[in-house]
């Protein structure tokens, strides 16, 4: 097949569907490593507050170098199965395993060093498995609003992922009458279930568009040349800062809103209606990209959620029909964060590829999950600096009113303040759709010329 009929190759709307069904279980995976694993290690297994932060954020540490290390791995893999393929296969029984060694496995007795490295492994296999799905969904469609269109699936997959986990951790501790041990429990049985479900639809279902192994490059001197691409910058800021965001919001929420607003037994169930507003949200940020812009859009997305978090104090102590209607307005914002900032990183992979001659999705998208990983690392460290003002997570709303108001005070200004942040860094922002259609333009010129000079001047 020629590289222009490969990338005029039509896309249905049931292999979009179906690659973007691993995004559930994965992106879901996210949800409970922030804001369910660091209190179960804390009041489950009994490990030190200050183990459990370092744990995760040692994991994230180690991401800095990995997850860009394997997008250039996958980016040169030689495979006739596909190489985003193989390695969605590869790595799929590998992270059930961990999946139930974090989630089920390990018992109080099961001690820190053992708790410490199944952790670092879950992080490892999870990151492969991403940076192959997402490096995959920057080349299956690979036009402006195409990307925004499979990202717009996986992102929706993503987010009903997440509202399945969180509706079943609900209906465990109110329905069930357990405990968030039992929750944690339920979760992981159920990711490893939808685990392999999910990667075998994409895997056999989903037809890979045939792109040539790029030519070896030492790592140091590919993340340099990627680092110096002022586009990719321009888009690793805000989704840091995003990741941010998220991880303090994610980290904090079940203490804030049992400890500080009352709700003991509902914060289970608001944060699952928090991330259904979410799921819903999405097309409304995927039909406003289509409008006025993926940048565009992005900004709106972020001063939107910089404002819904301001409001949050104002939810009526234990005012149950209350805190539902903050969490359904301030939740809308929820999907378009994520489905944005990697839209506009595979259009940036468009700009390097014309720079470089190579495709390296794989590296990219590699470092746009590492800069999400290190935000939400923000996570543990603030769980961890909670410490430093008297907070004790086993004391509850019994803690002391200067510890409760350092939660408050974490939990609603660092991410408005990095929502403010990512609002201004994209003033400004040069890759719109007119741009990214003159770079697929360009692209598609020297395919053709490459493949004329390949035929040679006896069988043209």
């Amino acid at each position: 097949m020629s590289a222009s009929a490969a990338r005029a190759r039509k896309v249905s709307a049931w292999e979009i569907a179906l690659f973007a069904t691993p995004a559930a279980p994965l992106l879901a995976l996210t949800l409970p490593t922030v804001i369910f694993l660091p209190p179960y290690f804390v009041t489950h297994l009994g490990l030190p507050q200050a183990l459990v932060a370092f744990m995760f954020l040692g994991a994230r540490a180690l991401d800095i170098i990995v997850d860009p290390a394997l997008g250039a791995l996958q980016d040169r893999t030689v495979s006739s199965f596909g190489r985003r393929r193989l390695w969605l296969s590869a790595c799929c029984a590998p992270l059930m395993l961990f999946i139930w060694i974090v989630f089920i496995g390990l018992t109080p007795g099961s001690g820190q060093a053992s708790a410490t490295l199944s952790v670092f492994a879950l992080y490892l296999i999870f990151g492969a498995m991403m940076v192959a799905h997402l490096g995959w969904s920057g080349e299956l469609i690979p036009t402006y609003h195409g990307r925004t269109h499979v990202l717009g699936a996986v992102q929706t997959a993503s987010m009903a992922g997440q509202v399945i986990l969180l509706a079943l951790a609900a209906f465990v501790t109110a329905g069930m009458g357990g405990s968030d041990a039992d929750a944690v429990h339920w979760m992981g049985w159920t990711l490893i279930i939808m685990l392999p479900l999910t990667t075998a639809l994409t895997v056999f279902g989903v037809r890979e568009r045939p792109i040539p192994p790029q030519p070896h490059m030492p790592f140091k001197t590919a993340l340099k040349t990627v680092l110096s691409n002022p586009l990719a910058r321009r888009v690793l800021v805000p989704d840091l800062l995003l990741g941010i965001v998220q991880g303090v919001s994610g980290g904090l929420f079940l203490f804030y809103f049992q400890y500080v607003l009352g709700f003991e037994r509902e914060s289970q169930t608001l944060v699952a209606i928090y991330f259904v507003a979410g799921l819903a949200g999405v097309p409304i940020w995927w039909m406003l990209a289509r409008r006025i812009g993926k940048h565009k859009a992005l900004r709106t997305a972020f001063a939107y959620a910089t404002i819904a978090t301001f409001l949050i104090p104002l939810i009526p102590y234990g005012n149950f029909p209350a805190a539902i209607f903050f969490m359904i307005a301030g939740g809308l914002a929820q999907g378009g964060g994520v489905l944005l900032t990697r839209s506009l990183m595979a259009d940036v992979v468009d700009d390097d590829e014309l720079r470089t001659g190579s495709r390296r999705s794989g590296i990219y998208f590699g470092l746009l999950l590492m800069t999400s990983k290190i935000g939400l690392a923000a996570g543990p460290a603030a769980f961890g600096a909670l410490e430093l003002f008297g907070f004790d997570a086993s004391l509850g709303a019994n803690n002391p009113p200067g510890a409760l108001f350092a939660l408050s005070a974490i939990f609603i200004g660092v991410p408005a303040i990095m929502g403010v942040l990512a609002f201004f860094s994209l003033n400004n922002y040069p890759l719109d759709e007119k741009a990214q259609a003159a770079l697929a333009a360009a692209i598609e010129e020297r395919h053709v010329a490459n493949s004329e000079n390949t035929l040679g001047p006896s069988t043209r």
